[in-house]
């Protein structure tokens, strides 16, 4: 299960509410599916429903986590090599982990009492009004138990109680699916992401 992030406001003008969200279901045009968010009329703030609840994760050895305190980097690099991610140098995670603005990883227990995480999300932004999700994995020999969703239901919960309103990731096709059940859409505008490529950029600049 891989994600890669994308940000896109949902709309002309910033949402300034402070009134719950809602994610609006919209149909796709595109592979890179987009989350849409508003604020709706009611006020109470109700906590996104979970399919897999703490106590349940504990009962199968495995430890909700929401920061990087205790965060095997080695490990986590396991477990981005085993699912195709590129393995990433120590110290510039740990400099992506610090201007993270939200994480959630799953830590199973081992036998020796040194969890390992088995499933990570996180997402960045500038904290108020945007989100992009990054590096979303399970572990491949604990894909299929509900893993990947139980970091998402948490992480996009932990985004809305902070107010955020745009939240916005593209993912590879084989896992649009997954994400389309957790709300996400393609943009309803048609609009497409665009990444640099400096290559290109250094030709058109230096031509040969």
């Amino acid at each position: 299960m891989q994600a890669h992030g994308f940000l896109l406001p949902p709309n002309r003008f910033p949402l300034l509410s402070s009134t719950p969200l809602s994610c609006i279901p919209i149909p796709t045009q595109s592979a890179a599916p987009l989350i849409r968010c508003t604020s709706t009329s009611n006020t109470t703030s109700q906590p996104l429903p979970l399919s897999i609840s703490d106590a349940e994760l504990a009962a199968r050895g495995i430890r909700v986590r929401r920061c990087s305190a205790g965060l095997d980097l080695e490990a986590l690099n396991a477990v981005f090599a085993r699912v195709g991610f590129p393995r990433r140098e120590a110290s510039r995670l740990r400099v992506a982990l610090e201007h993270t603005d939200a994480l959630v990883w799953l830590e199973e227990n081992g036998d020796g009492g040194e969890g390992v995480p088995v499933a990570f999300a996180r997402a960045t932004g500038d904290g108020v009004f945007n989100a992009v999700v990054w590096d979303v994995v399970v572990d491949p020999a604990l894909q299929g138990t509900g893993l990947g969703k139980a970091v998402m239901e948490r992480l996009l919960g932990d985004l809305r109680d902070r107010g955020i309103v745009n939240i916005a990731l593209y993912a590879e096709p084989k896992v649009v699916g997954f994400y389309r059940m957790l709300g996400f859409a393609a943009d309803p505008d048609g609009i497409k992401d665009m990444i640099f490529a400096w290559r290109r950029a250094c030709r058109k600049v230096h031509p040969k």
